[in-house]
């Protein structure tokens, strides 16, 4: 081998670079020689693009107009700058609630008694317990009552569905005293404000012949009749009490 004896390394160092740099030149000198000799890569014909119809059709531009750019420009430079949009202010919405009904007009009306009412108010005085009295005593009644400052109103609705009576009576101890003696309201239309309308003649009449208070009969087998007094200030003061006259 170059530079090695039998004693060793005989080689200088300048010989042995000498000998490296030569080495690496040659193999240089190789690889560019091989490099030259290979022939190039065939290059690939392009692909021309086949002309497919286009889904969407595309609308020509046409032609800006002469000045037509420069008036835009102007009037977007000569237009106010927006004011910033308020919040719409809230509206308030009534909704009804489901199966509500919207207050409408009665349809009953409040009238009068006369003597023609004597048959219908026979037949709805038998919902009072105990109450048996003919038309006939009825029609008296109803005229006794015009001679004492009484009075009798009835609801009416394809009939007579209620009536209302009242008397003036004079005592010793509370002077001139209103007294409701009947409120009736036929048990297919209560609770329908028929009652309360009804008392409002009445009262009426009373403070007109100069009663100073008015009182009430309840009767005690009429449903929440105790309660539809209390309801419109009227207080429980006492007991009343009943027995005939006659055998």
């Amino acid at each position: 081998m170059l530079g090695i004896g039998e004693s060793g390394l005989t080689a200088t160092a300048q010989e042995v670079e000498a000998y490296l740099r030569g080495r690496a030149l040659g193999t240089w000198k190789l690889s560019a020689e091989t490099t030259s000799r290979a022939q190039p890569a065939k290059k690939k014909d392009p692909v021309e693009p086949r002309d497919e119809p286009s889904p969407v059709r595309r609308r020509a531009q046409r032609p800006a107009r002469a000045g037509a750019t420069e008036t835009k420009a102007r009037r977007r430079a000569e237009a106010p700058p927006k004011s910033p949009r308020s919040p719409a202010a809230p509206v308030l919405r009534i909704v009804a609630k489901e199966g509500s009904k919207a207050a409408s007009a009665p349809n009953w009306h409040i009238r009068p008694a006369i003597v023609a009412d004597a048959a219908a108010l026979a037949v709805l005085l038998r919902q009072i317990a105990g109450a048996r009295i003919e038309r006939g005593d009825i029609a008296a009644n109803i005229a006794s009552l015009k001679r004492t400052k009484g009075g009798l109103v009835v609801a009416e609705r394809d009939g007579v569905i209620g009536c209302c009576a009242w008397v003036v009576m004079p005592t010793i101890h509370r002077g001139l005293l209103g007294r409701l003696t009947l409120l009736l309201v036929d048990k297919r239309h209560r609770r329908s404000g028929i009652a309360s309308a009804m008392m409002e003649p009445a009262l009426e009449a009373l403070a007109s012949a100069g009663c100073g208070a008015v009182e009430a009969m309840s009767d005690i087998m009429i449903d929440n009749a105790h309660n539809f007094f209390r309801k419109r200030g009227y207080d429980q003061k006492s007991y009343r009490f009943v027995r005939a006259l006659a055998d």
